[in-house]
């Protein structure tokens, strides 16, 4: 008996091309180093920090953002197959910490924690300056990593400043409930809000520094601020210019 092949509906055939031209289009511009994924996990980390979310909802949220932001830096660092593997510690950490697989003192796992952060997210950096000032490399890339970049910054500083006040009570003081008194979420919310007014060179004064090494800190960030964004901006639009001329 002979069978009569089952032919699929036109309307099919057309969506799953559709499918593979979408697919095709979203791989050519996210390829192994690029900076699309590494800016939307960034971002998406920053929203969910300023929230100070502290459901269990909302903290797993949290966490698995995290794991996106070392994902997609694992990501820019899979350009080099070297660096990848070395970019998978702070993937490790971050699950040993989260699964609490490893549960030491609250300062030792402050500085722990934010040492291998810091560490990891200026890697990224240095890889990500090294393609926006490269002048082979596309306006659209170089955008996105610069951005990019500045939100890196941002969160290394952050991560600095809550590590100062970790390890001394009292380096910064805050209006409202004392910092000591407030959940790690509501901690990461002030030093995210505040690394971002000094980057920025706003400056409410809601926040000061008080100790000695919090002033430092604060004013290398308000420099970096300052130098990040002429340096970058100043490079971008010499290379729009010399590429229309």
């Amino acid at each position: 008996m002979n069978r009569v092949p089952i032919r699929r509906p036109e309307s099919d055939e057309v969506q799953s091309s559709r499918s593979r031209r979408a697919i095709r289009v979203v791989t050519a511009h996210v390829r192994p180093g690029s900076f699309p994924l590494l800016l939307a996990a960034v971002l998406l980390n920053y929203v969910l920090n300023g929230l100070a979310i502290e459901t269990t909802s909302g903290t797993l949220l949290v966490q698995l953002c995290h794991a996106a932001v070392v994902c997609a830096g694992i990501y820019v660092l899979s350009m080099n197959r070297v660096t990848i593997w070395l970019g998978l510690v702070p993937l490790i950490a971050q699950v040993v910490f989260t699964a609490h697989l490893w549960t030491p003192g609250p300062v030792i796992g402050r500085v722990v924690s934010d040492a291998v952060a810091s560490g990891f997210l200026l890697w990224i950096l240095g890889v990500v300056l090294r393609e926006v000032f490269r002048p082979t490399t596309s306006e659209r890339d170089a955008v996105v990593g610069a951005l990019s970049g500045f939100v890196i910054i941002l969160t290394v500083f952050m991560r600095v400043h809550l590590l100062l006040e970790a390890l001394v009570r009292g380096s910064y003081h805050v209006e409202g409930p004392p910092l000591a008194e407030r959940s790690d979420a509501q901690l990461v919310a002030v030093f995210q809000y505040f690394s971002t007014i000094t980057l920025t060179t706003v400056g409410f004064g809601d926040i000061v520094p008080v100790t000695p090494s919090a002033r430092l800190v604060t004013g290398l960030e308000a420099g970096v601020g300052q130098v990040y964004l002429a340096v970058v901006i100043a490079i971008l639009v010499s290379r729009v210019a010399a590429r229309r001329e």
